[in-house]
């Protein structure tokens, strides 16, 4: 790959101030307005809603923050993604429900944005949402965070999965086809259970699952482009997905973000 012809991503802060008065109205309409962006926005990549930090005596900020700031953190895959989050549906809406939460300026939020260049650095993954946080669970280590599938007909396979779930692929050794997706912050999830053998998805093995905002939508992709449907969407234990077989019988696991 031409390392020229890479699209630079586009990461930013921006700085906002809540009214007296507002902090819990803000910071719940905040959370809601996270949740939606994850789940509607593909090409935001990364989007860290900030407040002051109160838990611990011994970190100070220096110069001392202002208790009712929101500090924001986002990457964005383009210039164009970030031109679809300012003017999306999800972001005007939450301008037009809950600016008035917010210090304003000419009828909009009052705000301070720095453009940044990642010149080095990384991503780790994690959990950042509050119950998590809240929690007295031990974190688990060792996520999974890669998958094969193994193909009869590694072509055919290929053109089923681009049109299903719209991916590109990087050419390994021997041919071997890459999936690559940005880092994100986004929660894991994996699991150990019991056999049900007269229960579609309970077959002894291994599942992977794939998360989608839409999974009637992506079964239908699947059923078009020649897998089949396996188990039909399913809540449980707070989350919900289904399963589909692709082409050579292949269960994948499709759940919705959680």
């Amino acid at each position: 790959m031409n390392a020229s012809a890479v699209t630079p991503t586009v990461s930013l802060t921006s700085t906002w101030f809540i009214k007296p008065g507002y902090e819990e109205a803000a910071d719940a309409a905040l959370r809601e307005l996270a949740i939606a962006v994850e789940q509607e926005e593909p090409d935001t990549l990364t989007y860290l809603v900030n407040r002051p930090f109160r838990g611990d005596p011994r970190l100070q900020s220096l110069p001392p923050d202002d208790p009712l700031t929101v500090l924001f953190f986002e990457t964005y895959r383009n210039a164009d993604a970030f031109d679809k989050h300012v003017n999306g549906a999800v972001f005007t809406s939450f301008l037009k429900r809950c600016g008035q939460f917010f210090i304003q300026k000419n009828g909009q939020p009052f705000t301070f944005v720095e453009f940044l260049e990642t010149r080095a650095g990384f991503v780790r993954t994690t959990d950042v949402s509050t119950a998590s946080a809240a929690s007295n669970i031990v974190a688990n280590h060792h996520p999974s965070v890669m998958f094969e599938v193994i193909g009869r007909d590694q072509g055919s396979l290929k053109s089923f999965y681009a049109s299903v779930f719209g991916w590109n692929y990087e050419t390994g050794a021997s041919g071997f086809a890459y999936v690559p997706f940005p880092a994100q912050l986004t929660p894991l999830l994996g699991g150990i259970g019991q056999t049900q053998p007269k229960t579609p998805g309970f077959e002894p093995g291994t599942n992977f699952y794939l998360r989608v905002d839409d999974l009637e939508a992506a079964i239908e992709r699947a059923v078009r482009s020649g897998g089949s449907r396996f188990v039909e969407p399913t809540s449980v234990d707070g989350y919900t997905f289904a399963m589909v077989k692709d082409p050579e019988g292949n269960a994948i696991g499709l759940i919705k973000p959680f």
